[in-house]
């Protein structure tokens, strides 16, 4: 087999076999075949060969062009096949587009006849609209995998096949794809990103730490030399440097100092562990992940950017889930972000858009029923002052306040509602960003600010709570020049519910990232859902 690299080489024996012969003739004589094999292969793929994917665009495509070969020319050719390299550093496999059959295909048709021509030129362009099908809407239908998935994919408004034939009859192939291909900033970093973690893997990857003994700074041990080794080989994913002298000039290598204690902190920050400098079980346990781990979730990354980042306003919010961090884009203000609280494996916060309408501040919380019977029956039964004390209410099915005492706590089923009121102990906080959804999910302020120094924040019951949630409120406001921090006191004062309505809704993604990068610095995150291996095996297929 061929190998990918030396395609280029191969591009240009055929383009001289090609032309030896009158470029009418030789195309005249390889339409013939084409048409043939696609009408053949409309009925029986595998005339053909099994890996070919016969869709209805690539007959509409030849049809269009009166079957006449589309990659005869040195010049398309060679666009094709660096365009493909480009899809396989984007995250897809050689063989998602038979690159390696189409080289193959290729070769043969330097010497071959005018089927072998056809063939090869019918496999290029079944890998040039696999490409482009793969780039603009994905290659996983995330519908396929999340029934409750409500992103809409992007609306095709012209024929592909006439945009094709146009792109190589006009500009080339490479200008069709500079005008698919994703221009946002997080996606190109992650293509960075993956480039560097396959150098890794291509130098081996990077040395096991043994993990018989807990590493503190100070300690002298056989092991530190490899955690010296295995820190080095990342040291271009961010703020890790690329090597740590030790201190101790006897025994360098092995002596855990103050610039290795560093490494180690920077380490744990950006893969959500506790930063403490201190290599424990799940400090061993990252550190010795096979660096196929940290592509495979860069690559989960670029396929949900795909299904996301397609159309996307400069204006929004972005919920990372797994990663519990929230961020807000402006276009005149660039990135700002926060940490959040997001659900708990039990209690998931769901993958979905929508719109933030308006904001509540002082709202009061009504306590779901789900919430009801699992967290607060037995609390209440338990402690008689925890609903005076929390500032809840009571009411019944109707909807009218009623006494505590006037209910049977032992009951099943009370048959009651709890609504806590506005106040410094609501669970929502003192504000909460509305977009009215079926899930009941919104983003809100917490009465309990500790938990953000967690490094593991999947804990809330599926909404996400924002550390800072006023400075959001301000820059949701911005567009409205009577709103000020001032006006926004005023009202947080008067501990009364108020209703504020944003002047433009703000659209809002809840999305699923294990891996991402911020300020130039490659963040991995463990899947708290379980759900990074679905769609690497759909995107593995």
């Amino acid at each position: 087999m061929t190998p990918f690299k030396s395609v280029k080489t191969t591009v240009a024996s055929f383009a001289i076999c090609v032309a030896m012969l009158p470029a009418a003739a030789w195309a005249n004589q390889v339409a013939a075949e084409i048409q043939t094999l696609v009408e053949v292969s409309l009925n029986d793929n595998s005339v053909v060969t099994s890996q070919l994917d016969i869709t209805v665009v690539v007959p509409s495509f030849y049809a269009t062009r009166d079957y006449a070969p589309a990659w005869g020319q040195q010049e398309v050719v060679s666009e094709l096949l660096e365009e493909l390299e480009k899809g396989v550093a984007q995250g897809f496999n050689p063989q998602d587009f038979g690159l390696n059959h189409l080289v193959d295909l290729y070769t043969t048709a330097q010497v071959g006849n005018d089927a072998d021509k056809a063939t090869f030129d019918l496999f290029a362009t079944d890998a040039a609209i696999k490409l482009i099908h793969h780039l603009v809407f994905g290659k996983v239908d995330p519908a396929s995998l999340d029934s409750d998935w409500n992103f809409d994919r992007p609306v095709i408004k012209e024929d592909p096949a006439t945009v094709l034939n146009n792109f190589l009859n006009g500009e080339g192939f490479a200008a069709l794809m500079q005008h698919i291909n994703i221009k946002n900033a997080q996606y190109l970093q992650l293509i960075d990103a993956l480039e560097y973690y396959k150098s890794i893997e291509a130098k081996g990857g990077w040395p096991m730490v043994p993990d018989a003994v807990v590493l503190k700074p100070g300690m002298t041990d056989p092991a530190i030399t490899a955690l010296r080794a295995r820190l080095a080989m990342e040291a271009g994913a961010g703020v890790i440097p690329a090597s740590t002298k030790a201190q101790d000039e006897t025994n360098p290598v092995w002596t855990y100092d103050t610039a290795l204690e560093q490494a180690v902190i920077a380490f744990q920050s950006r893969h959500g562990l506790e930063a403490d400098g201190v290599i424990g079980g799940k400090t061993f346990a990252s550190l010795n992940k096979p660096v196929s781990d940290r592509i495979n979730k860069i690559r989960l990354s670029l396929e949900r950017g795909r299904w996301l980042m397609r159309g996307t306003d400069d204006e929004f919010i972005l919920v990372n889930i797994a990663g519990a961090r929230t961020y807000l884009s402006r276009a005149d203000q660039g990135i700002w972000t926060t940490r959040s609280i997001t659900g708990s494996e039990y209690r998931k916060t769901p993958v979905f858009r929508d719109e933030i309408k308006y904001m509540e501040f002082n709202p009061t919380w009504t306590v779901p029923s789900s919430i009801f019977r699992k967290d607060k029956l037995s609390r209440i039964r338990n402690d008689p002052g925890y609903l005076d004390r929390n500032n809840y209410i009571v009411r019944n099915k109707d909807g009218v306040t009623i006494s505590a005492s006037a209910v049977n706590w032992n009951a099943e089923n009370p048959g009651v509602t709890l609504v806590q009121q506005p106040g410094p102990s609501n669970a929502l906080g003192l504000v909460k960003f509305m977009f009215p959804n079926k899930y009941a999910v919104y983003l809100h302020d917490t009465n309990d600010r500790s938990l953000f120094d967690r490094n593991e924040r999947n804990l809330s019951s599926g909404c996400v709570r924002v550390e800072n949630p006023f400075q959001l409120a301000m820059m949701l406001m911005a567009d409205d020049p009577s709103w000020t921090e001032a006006k926004m006191q005023s009202i947080l004062d008067s501990g009364k519910t108020t209703r504020v309505d944003l002047t433009n809704p703000m659209p809002v993604m809840l999305t699923y990232w294990t891996s991402w990068v911020e300020n130039g610095t490659v963040h991995f995150r463990e899947d708290p859902y379980d759900r990074d291996a679905a769609v690497l095996k759909a995107l593995d297929k």
